[in-house]
């Protein structure tokens, strides 16, 4: 019997792997929204970045808010749910696509906003200082390019269905 062969990569440092420097990273920009969104009311981070998406003006359908704010289908759904329950928002059929619906901010989702906004700034703000000009310059276009890198996987000589 064959004795098993070690890993050529044993010993290596799992913090070098970008991937997980990058979900490390994405953690604990999370933690830190959850903490200033829960000082100022019951939203979650989900249904705050629904709450801005649609306060910004960046998207007002369905599809375009979700998109926007990186929610999976599921989610989604029961984020949009809990919103209209908890009176932030309301929704409409979409008069252009009967697949899509509207939605639009209620006075307490406007009162939200208008609470967590500043703070959810300055946040941005903190972010930004923390990097050098040189970084600032770079950050934005590097996390598009590895963005569009992560929706392929052509790179693979001869991709394996093996576990």
């Amino acid at each position: 019997m064959a004795k098993d062969k070690e890993p050529a990569d044993v010993g290596f440092d799992i913090e070098l792997l970008l991937p997980f420097q990058i979900n490390q990273l994405s953690s604990r920009l999370a933690a830190q929204a959850r903490r200033i969104i829960a000082l100022h009311g019951d939203l979650t981070l989900p249904q705050w970045r629904i709450v801005r998406i649609v306060a910004a003006g960046v998207a007002r359908n369905s599809t375009a808010v979700r998109k926007s704010s990186g929610i999976d289908k599921g989610q989604f759904s029961k984020t949009v749910n809990a919103l209209v329950e908890q009176g932030y928002i309301i929704t409409r059929p979409s008069a252009a696509d009967q697949r899509q619906f509207e939605i639009a901010l209620t006075d307490k989702g406007q009162a939200a906003h208008r609470r967590l906004a500043p703070d959810l700034e300055a946040r941005q703000r903190h972010l930004m200082a923390a990097l050098t000009p040189e970084q600032r310059a770079v950050i934005f276009p590097a996390i598009r390019a590895l963005a569009e890198a992560a929706e392929t996987i052509d790179f693979l000589d001869t991709p394996s269905t093996e576990d």
